[in-house]
């Protein structure tokens, strides 16, 4: 269980996000709306460690992220809006930088169900410089996957992709949560909301979770609606 106590986020003695609290259990997916600039992606890269938060507590379980680093790290993968691959790489070696796995081991772990699912068996071979957005994105996924984490953080997974690759992601998701992992997912996609279990709305610094989903009006709230839902 992942779980949130009193964080303060602040940037240049600015106040980004005050007393975010929430917890995550596994099997659950966790939708994360607001305008740009709300601070999603800055809550995300605080979960995933990347960054650091002004005060307050993030732990996995019993484990403290300001107390065990490194042990806390092993239960997240955390994949940024853009996309932290080598460009004059093939795709088989920019997955080989994230695992200590051999390259025969790599191709049957991401030909086989569930990483089979994103599809990149399919161009393992090319260079990340000739691949789609899509492809990028799709990669970009599976090289955190590689690690097996119970916790994955996605920033915007479906921005700037075409209907099979988003298609393809959305049924990795509700694999990874049939499976008992923990997804957050920051998007201002519509779609991403059928598959939240539970959705939190960041506006002027709060993170405020949404009494039903159902009832949101998703253009009100990126206009900055904070009551409806």
């Amino acid at each position: 269980m992942l779980k949130l106590e009193g964080v303060n986020i602040k940037y240049k003695k600015k106040t980004i996000l005050s007393d975010v609290c929430f917890t995550a259990l596994p099997g659950e997916i966790i939708g994360l709306l607001g305008v740009n600039g709300s601070g999603k992606s800055t809550l995300l890269s605080v979960i995933a460690g990347a960054k650091k938060a002004e005060s307050g507590k993030i732990g996995i379980n019993d484990v403290l992220l300001s107390d065990k680093p490194d042990e806390y790290r092993k239960y997240i993968g955390y994949v940024p809006q853009e996309n932290p691959l080598i460009a004059e790489l093939s795709c088989i070696d920019n997955l080989r930088i994230w695992s200590e796995l051999d390259k025969e081991e790599m191709l049957r772990l991401i030909s086989a169900p569930p990483l089979s699912l994103l599809g990149v068996y399919e161009f393992y071979d090319k260079k990340v410089k000739d691949l789609s957005g899509g492809m990028k994105k799709r990669l970009s996924i599976t090289a955190t996957l590689i690690t097996n984490p119970s916790i994955l953080l996605m920033d915007e997974p479906f921005a700037a992709l075409d209907m099979v690759a988003k298609h393809d992601i959305l049924e990795y998701m509700s694999v990874f949560k049939s499976a008992g992992g923990t997804m957050i997912v920051a998007s201002h996609d519509e779609s991403v909301l059928d598959y939240c279990d539970r959705i939190f709305f960041i506006y002027d610094g709060q993170v405020t979770e949404l009494d039903n989903k159902a009832d949101i009006s998703y253009i009100d709230l990126l206009r900055g609606n904070k009551n409806v839902g």
